[in-house]
């Protein structure tokens, strides 16, 4: 089985495809989703599934959300199942907003690119995500970087990574203390507000997992 997440209008064939409900989207002529769900509920069985696969959907999460679904989506794949995700790359797309030649509409569309269309409660960019950032993250938590890809579209730019579930046993908690490091590198120093501010990320991030994780774990 192989998951197609945040599919939109984009069906594609041997994955099920699975978004919001079409009253949910505010543009959206059409639903092809072959299931309606919010993808922060899901949940199926351990070593269950062979792919999972987004397309400009990952960036929607906040940092401690993400970390939580990527915690998840690990304890459905099989030993070597597949994690395809593709984002806008922020790396490339500050540059376009930074760089003084380019028009004031080039650099609005790239502020898009980077934050989010808006016409949706749902509509909004949580995270800038590079290439190095991205592929850090997956190997921590258990994935050998097949392969990354930059392209663009219309003056936007992207990557896509694809990653191999590794053989490694690692348990919730065990994920749990590989995301903590992660997440604490953006408190800015080790007072209390900020220890207080981790303190709450790691508690979102735990709600996110324990919505998520395998059925039968």
């Amino acid at each position: 089985m192989k998951l197609h997440l945040g599919c939109g209008q984009r069906h594609l064939e041997g994955y099920i495809n699975i978004d919001f409900p079409a009253s949910e989207h505010s543009i959206q002529e059409k639903s092809v989703a072959d299931i309606q769900a919010d993808i922060t509920q899901l949940s199926f069985p351990a070593s269950s599934i062979a792919e999972v696969r987004l397309h400009h959907v990952f960036e929607h999460f906040t940092r401690p959300v993400a970390c939580g679904l990527i915690t998840a989506w690990r304890s459905w794949l099989k030993t070597g199942g597949i994690l395809h995700i593709e984002v806008p790359d922020f790396q490339r797309t500050a540059l376009n907003v930074l760089n003084p030649f380019t028009s004031q509409h080039t650099k609005a569309v790239a502020l898009r690119h980077m934050f989010g269309s808006h016409e949706a409660p749902w509509a909004v960019h949580y995270e800038g995500w590079t290439i190095d950032r991205l592929t850090n993250l997956f190997k921590n938590m258990g994935f050998e970087i097949l392969s990354t890809k930059k392209n663009s579209w219309n003056r936007t730019y992207n990557f896509e990574v694809i990653a191999r579930k590794n053989e490694a046993n690692l348990s919730k908690m065990d994920l749990e203390k590989k995301v903590k490091p992660f997440l604490s590198d953006y408190t800015v120093d080790s007072s209390l507000s900020e220890r207080k501010l981790l303190d709450a990320w790691m508690a979102a991030y735990k709600n996110q997992v324990d919505k998520c994780w395998a059925k039968n774990e």
